[in-house]
């Protein structure tokens, strides 16, 4: 069916529906809806059933003066939310990268730049570490030391002392918390080293030393 027979099937619906009003005032609204079987409908008002279809309003010259959407699933409004969700993260990505680039640069005059400033951060979380493993070492001492004059008390059948006991476990205690951050500065290092790896990797793109992922060097 053309344009020409909906708007003469649309008028005549008009006639059927308006009467005298529309010939008064024109301004009787139809609408078409679809219905389960795909066959086009035209009335004064849309069934409940279809309610939540998408719909257009008519004028009294058949002409589309309105449309109405279909209601959305609760499936498409969740993947709508995810989607936005995602479009937000990446947007968010972008400017922490932005951010992160703008220090680079501001930061560094070359690659040479980075790689003393990786060395000296290195070099004073090592200093860090070995700080700690002497600490270890000494708490180690300490905990044995203790824990022979408790073993030697009791071979003799004599009760350990309070405070003899009390260091032993200030002792243990101390020695794990040592160990502790032994692993927390060892873990921070790697994430060091490896974050200088990325800025160096990062800065020669936006300096140009090497191309960018996905670029050409072909002209």
């Amino acid at each position: 069916m053309n344009v020409r027979k909906l708007t003469l099937l649309a008028a005549a619906l008009l006639l059927a529906f308006g009467g005298a009003a529309l010939a008064d005032t024109g301004k009787t609204k139809l609408y078409k809806w679809v219905d389960k079987d795909g066959v086009i409908h035209y009335g004064s008002s849309i069934p409940p059933e279809y309610a939540s279809q998408a719909s257009e309003q008519l004028n009294s010259q058949g002409e589309v003066i309105g449309t109405t959407a279909a209601q959305k699933t609760p499936e498409q409004l969740a993947a709508e939310a995810k989607a936005e969700q995602l479009a937000q993260q990446q947007a968010d990505a972008q400017r922490t990268q932005a951010a992160r680039d703008r220090v680079l640069l501001d930061t560094y005059t070359s690659v040479a730049d980075i790689e003393r400033d990786r060395e000296s951060k290195l070099s004073a979380i090592d200093a860090q570490i070995n700080v700690l493993n002497g600490s270890i070492a000494g708490v180690q001492n300490s905990v044995a030391e203790y824990q022979s004059r408790a073993n030697e008390l009791n071979s003799k059948g004599k009760p350990v002392p309070p405070d003899l006991q009390r260091h032993i476990n200030e002792s243990q205690q101390q020695l794990v918390t040592n160990q502790q951050q032994l692993l927390q500065q060892q873990q921070h290092k790697q994430q060091v080293a490896q974050q200088f790896v990325d800025d160096i990797a990062r800065y020669k793109q936006l300096t140009g030393l090497t191309p960018a992922p996905g670029s050409s060097t072909h002209p």
